[in-house]
């Protein structure tokens, strides 16, 4: 997750800064995002994921080339989920 979404806990084999993510179906049902429900934006919860130690990093950085439309298209199919 990296440190900004580092939580401390530590569960099975997942440390403090580690959480596995939970399937992406019912997203858009969902009214709080990241493991600990602290947004309700769905684009602030991929951002949060660009932290320089974070796995997501090199995901996040391609999610940021997309023009405008191309970021709106794929936050309206995950919502549609």
């Amino acid at each position: 997750m990296g440190a900004k979404l580092a939580d401390g806990i530590t569960q099975g084999d997942a440390g403090p800064d580690q959480f596995r993510t939970a399937p992406l179906w019912g997203l858009g049902q969902r009214l709080f995002f990241l493991h600990d429900g602290r947004t309700k934006d769905l684009l602030e919860a991929i951002l949060a994921h660009g932290d320089d130690d974070s796995e997501a990093k090199g995901v996040i950085e391609r999610f940021n080339k997309l023009d405008d439309d191309a970021k709106q298209d794929l936050l309206n199919f995950l919502r549609s989920l």
